[in-house]
């Protein structure tokens, strides 16, 4: 059962711990910058000169991320215990940038398409509630799909929260993980049979908007924040930790190197006890202040960069060389002049709001 005096129980250096959990999140999206514009890149469009190596890591980026995820915003939520400030201080984080990035997406993809494919205003508004899968809508930028992920464990959190399952948590997160074991290999082992059917589509709904099957990350990262704060019997959290990561490789069909699982939860774990000092070097920190601007706008306008410079016979990785040096000018010019200044208007509006309704109902 979870206690105030639990909840106060944190490391004695959080600025440490803060620090080296956001240049984690740094990492993964340097992670996933490389990945983009090395393997995926290479898949989709094809280098006309060989690049002569690969970045294929890009899978175990987001699951750093995910586990972070899970370990961060049970804190935030939980530390608030107001889950309207939480969402709130999520919105206003993700919404603003995003709206901006998916309309340079759409001019970008009229200016200088890389597919036959063209946006359909279907499309679009699906992709404007930041969840198109559900809606049955592909991503316009693809690597966006995590963010979708995110919303939806977002909203997961919050139910869990008013219903009391992260307070009785292995009642909330059991259920999920049980759900994710037995509702993902069901579904994909039916799937050849069964796709077409009313009820397929609706048990795929469910493990969509519970997110089965990331489900798994976002618990360990919850249960070593149950560690952090010395919430529940050390020995019973670890065990979680362990069954979460046994119904992961249980429901991914061997994509994840089950070591790769562990050393990630190694770094997640020290990170959140301050234990890697080289993340709290400047350069790691700052990028982690850029790194939402950097994820959402490096890949669709990058990977035209690379396409055009390519095609007219710079090599494959001074090709490379410029395109992440432009993803990370972009990244450094939108959080500066963009992303922080609207975040910090919205975010005083919201106060100013929210403070204002606290007042009339107290008068």
């Amino acid at each position: 059962m979870i206690t105030t005096s639990a909840l106060s129980n944190l490391s004695t250096r959080p600025h440490q711990r803060i620090l080296e959990l956001d240049a984690l999140r740094a990492m993964a999206a340097i992670n996933l910058v490389l990945f983009h514009f090395t393997h995926v890149y290479h898949v989709k469009y094809g280098f006309t000169t060989p690049l002569g190596w690969q970045w294929p890591f890009g899978a175990y980026g987001v699951m750093m991320f995910l586990m972070l995820s899970g370990f961060v915003n049970s804190m935030s939520l939980m530390r608030r215990g107001d889950p309207t400030d939480f969402v709130a201080a999520r919105l206003i984080r993700i919404v603003p940038l995003f709206l901006l990035v998916i309309g340079a997406n759409v001019l970008l993809n009229l200016c200088a398409p890389l597919n036959d494919h063209p946006i359909s205003t279907s499309q679009l508004l699906a992709n404007l509630t930041l969840m198109p899968r559900v809606f049955g809508f592909e991503c316009i930028d693809p690597v966006m799909w995590t963010l979708q992920v995110e919303m939806l464990f977002y909203a997961v959190l919050t139910v869990l929260y008013c219903w009391g399952g992260l307070k009785h948590y292995w009642v909330g997160w059991g259920g999920l993980l049980a759900a994710s074991l037995i509702l993902c290999p069901t579904l994909d082992a039916l799937k050849a049979t069964y796709a077409d059917t009313f009820g397929f589509a609706c048990a795929t709904a469910v493990r969509q908007l519970l997110v089965l099957d990331y489900i798994p990350m976002f618990a360990i990262g919850f249960l070593l924040y149950m560690i952090k704060t010395g919430v529940g019997r050390f020995r019973n959290n670890v065990i979680g930790i362990a069954i979460s990561v046994l119904v992961f490789h249980c429901i991914d069909h061997g994509k994840h190197n089950p070591v790769a699982t562990i050393l990630i939860i190694a770094m997640v774990t020290m990170a959140a006890w301050g234990r890697i000092p080289i993340l709290r070097l400047k350069p790691f920190v700052y990028i982690s202040t850029i790194s939402y601007a950097l994820y959402l706008g490096h890949n669709n306008l990058g990977c035209v960069l690379m396409y055009a410079f390519n095609r007219a016979g710079v090599p494959a990785n001074l090709c490379l060389a410029i395109v992440i040096v432009f993803s990370f000018c972009l990244a450094i010019l939108i959080t500066h002049r963009i992303e922080q200044p609207l975040t910090l208007r919205i975010r005083g509006l919201y106060h100013d709001y929210r403070n204002g309704t606290m007042r009339r109902a107290i008068s």
